[in-house]
């Protein structure tokens, strides 16, 4: 089972997000699942700190990934950094709608 992790802010803006476990929905190095999870995962990552110049907090191993921004980002990056964190959820919600029973999805204040 992959569990997924969307912390915000009480502004509703994501302030990290963290990628657990493995779907194990076909033999490993088969699994279409955890690969469309990690890929988005790992994307966003690279798109935050490649496109908004941005210097992410991220740790990965096997089976895992977390995600922090940095805080007191300005207007004009936070904006651009919520629709890449936007299409990150809008393609985990997609894959969980085909895959439901192999990724549990949480999005929380904290």
């Amino acid at each position: 089972m992959i569990e997924i992790h969307i912390y915000r802010d009480e502004l509703k803006n994501i302030t990290s997000y963290s990628v657990k476990g493995h779907a194990n929905a076909s033999p490993h190095g088969e699994d279409i699942v955890c690969a469309s999870i990690s890929i988005l995962a790992q994307t966003t990552v690279l798109a935050l700190h490649e496109l908004l110049h941005m210097d992410v907090i991220y740790e990965m191993e096997e089976g895992w990934l977390y995600c922090e921004l940095p805080k007191n980002l300005s207007l004009s990056i936070r904006e651009k950094a919520n629709l890449i964190l936007d299409t990150m959820i809008i393609g985990i919600k997609g894959t969980q709608g085909m895959y439901n029973e192999f990724i549990e999805f949480y999005d929380e204040e904290v």
